[in-house]
């Protein structure tokens, strides 16, 4: 893949009320409801599995059969995209000792075949990333998987999503890097969660991760500073970098850019100075389809302002004047819906699943 990457995380496990951090709720969505524009799909998460004896990291969807997720993924391959399994996420526990290089490598190749994954990203926290011999590990079983499937003459795509202040000069995730060097694809700093965290920029100050007022000046300069290896943190290739961000205000407890021109106008900053980027990240796509505290509908707020900035081409669906499609509701005749930028009318009574969305259903739904 090299075009540029407009990625979201796939969460897999359910939707429950009152778990965004302004008190809305995310929304289960199959990989197929997820509109094109995201051309990267990471599924989270693999970690290890909750009472096995096993610590080698694992994946199982939390919903359907195996077959049927690996014909989600099917589907996507059929339209471009990628789809990468991401290992970790903020409560992994996940302990690996020096000996499990190839158990680990054994069980990522395990799943690239029952699921056709594309590849793997690193999203490990600060506690699992240092935990026993994760640190030396890790990277040699990606290592060993990578080449594996050059030798095959395939594409293994790694992916490493750190919160931005482990990359700096100082930091443990400096062994990480080097460790993969030559061998990971996408660097995508988490510009969000990091509270007071920021850059500091001569003659400008500490400009911080958590401030409307200064968005635009953060985004530029740490993205900058990423680009160009200065401000004490270590410098990512261009052609690698993905800027990483919260699909909205419930996603992340800081970091939601609540001006999407700040958004453009730190772009346009960088392309004039010559400096450009792979690509932005959503977390997460589940997010972007949820619902405020209110029961408002996101309506892929993060796809529809961003889809566009990389070059390709924006065609998501419009903002709905009719409700959501949701599942877990009943719905009986007559009532109206908007799923995917389509409105559709009820014909059969029924309580509605996620996996009968309404363009799959012709015996529940009609277009209207």
């Amino acid at each position: 893949m090299n075009e540029n990457i407009m990625m979201g995380f796939w969460h897999n496990w359910p939707s429950s009320s009152e778990q965004g951090c302004c008190g809305g709720k995310s929304r289960e969505v199959t990989l197929t409801d997820i509109p094109q524009e995201y051309n990267v799909i990471a599924v989270a998460f693999m970690n290890v599995i909750d009472g096995s004896e096993d610590p080698v990291p694992d994946f199982k969807p939390y919903k359907g059969t195996e077959s049927e997720f690996r014909q989600q993924i099917e589907v996507l391959h059929n339209q471009g995209r990628k789809v990468i399994i991401s290992l970790g996420g903020a409560e992994a526990h996940i302990e690996l000792h020096a000996g499990d290089e190839l158990a680990l490598a054994t069980r990522i190749k395990a799943l690239v075949d029952k699921f056709s994954f594309d590849g793997l990203d690193i999203a490990l926290e600060k506690k699992a990333m240092t935990a026993a011999d994760n640190r030396t590990v890790i990277p040699a079983a990606l290592r060993m998987v990578k080449d594996y499937y050059r030798a095959l003459g395939q594409r293994f795509m790694i992916s490493m999503s750190p919160a931005f202040p482990f990359l700096t000069l100082e930091s443990e995730y400096v062994s990480w890097i080097n460790a993969l060097e030559g061998y990971y694809d996408v660097m995508v700093p988490q510009y969000y969660n990091q509270g007071g965290e920021g850059v500091l920029v001569d003659d400008v100050g500490w400009i911080v991760q958590n401030s409307h007022a200064t968005k635009e000046n953060f985004l530029y300069y740490l993205t900058e500073s990423l680009l160009t290896g200065t401000r004490n943190f270590i410098q990512i290739p261009h052609e690698k970098l993905i800027i990483g961000l919260p699909a909205n205000s419930d996603a992340a407890a800081t970091g939601y850019v609540v001006e999407p021109q700040d958004m453009k106008n730190a772009l346009a900053r960088l392309k004039a100075k010559g400096l450009s980027i792979r690509g932005l990240m959503a977390w997460s796509v589940n997010w972007d389809a949820g619902t405020s505290a209110g029961g408002e509908a996101y309506s892929w707020e993060f796809i529809r302002r961003y889809g566009g900035l990389m070059g390709g081409k924006m065609t998501p669906p419009p903002v709905p004047d009719v409700p959501e499609w949701r599942p877990g509701l009943y719905y009986t005749d007559a009532d109206v819906v908007c799923w995917n930028g389509k409105e559709w009318i009820c014909v059969m009574p029924h309580d509605s699943d996620i996996f009968w969305t309404p363009e799959r259903a012709s015996r529940l739904w009609n277009p209207c």
